[in-house]
């Protein structure tokens, strides 16, 4: 399910950091250009960024700020990730006149700069997909149902299926944990987090959309909106997400710039674009 939420953050530090101790020295990458949806790799050597409405996937080098364009397709933006070894990434691509349902997983290859497609990796395991571990046993997957609108898991090795919400409701936009053993969903416009096996009842982190799980799966980043027409967004801030102890963190207060998709940079930054301007920002983050 495609949603478009807006954060307004300040362009200057001292803004910033006068609202929130968690945040310092935000700075603008040097690019030229307009990108959102910045997700790093796990070695934070390389940035996936998209343009507007998830147009085309683009790869930033961040040790020499150079920019590649992977794929000029629309919608090919959404819902890409990273292999767990920062080799590859994952996107979805459909052909002209396809209906985004029939789109096809792609691999990138960063060291031959080869892409190839997956045949037999479903588009709606992205975000979660992560390529096969082999030192696991087990490659889970998480994604939602379009018929039920539940949130189900996959292992991909043995083809074992489950739902993961098994309460009322109606959910979204599953983010798996690193370690695969929690997962953040949406009902409506709060948080919840279920185990993965889907034994318990979700517990409610807060209200907004998450975006990100820090490498320690300890906490969740992402934003809360609001709309003075209900039909623009006229503010959204960024927020910390306590998963162990269920509880939101308010880290920004301003409504110079619009801002969305943040997500952890490495174990202590957060990355995040200004949809105004098509900026991408690097912030210190103190956990």
């Amino acid at each position: 399910m495609k949603k478009h939420f807006f954060l307004y953050l300040s362009l200057f530090i001292g803004i910033v950091t006068s609202y929130s101790q968690k945040t310092s020295d935000t700075k603008q990458l040097p690019i030229n250009g307009f990108f959102t949806n910045p997700i790093a790799s796990p070695d934070t050597n390389y940035v996936l960024l998209t343009g507007e409405h998830y147009h085309g996937v683009f790869l930033l080098d961040a040790r020499t700020n150079q920019i590649n364009q992977i794929s000029d397709v629309e919608g090919s933006g959404y819902g890409y990730c990273w292999n767990e070894d920062s080799s590859s990434f994952y996107f979805k691509q459909k052909d002209e006149g396809e209906y985004n349902s029939n789109a096809k997983v792609y691999n990138y290859n960063i060291g031959t700069k080869k892409t190839e497609v997956l045949e037999n990796i479903n588009n709606t395991y992205l975000p979660s997909y992560s390529g096969f571990d082999k030192k696991r046993n087990s490659n889970i997957v998480v994604y939602t149902n379009t018929a039920t609108l539940k949130i189900e898991a996959i292992d991909l090795y043995s083809s074992k299926k489950w739902v993961v919400t098994k309460d009322d409701g109606q959910f979204y936009n599953a983010i798996l944990s690193h370690d695969g053993t929690k997962v953040a969903v949406h009902k409506g416009a709060d948080v919840y987090i279920y185990d993965t096996n889907g034994s318990d009842k979700g517990i409610k982190l807060g209200t907004g959309i998450v975006t990100s799980w820090s490498r320690d799966d300890k906490y969740l980043i992402g934003f809360l909106d609001e709309s003075k027409d209900g039909h623009q967004v006229s503010n959204s801030e960024i927020y910390l997400f306590d998963a162990l102890n269920a509880k939101q963190t308010k880290l920004t207060s301003t409504e110079e710039t619009i801002e969305m998709f943040p997500s952890f940079y490495g174990n202590d930054k957060l990355i995040f674009s200004d949809d105004k301007t098509g900026h991408i920002y690097i912030s210190n983050l103190k956990l």
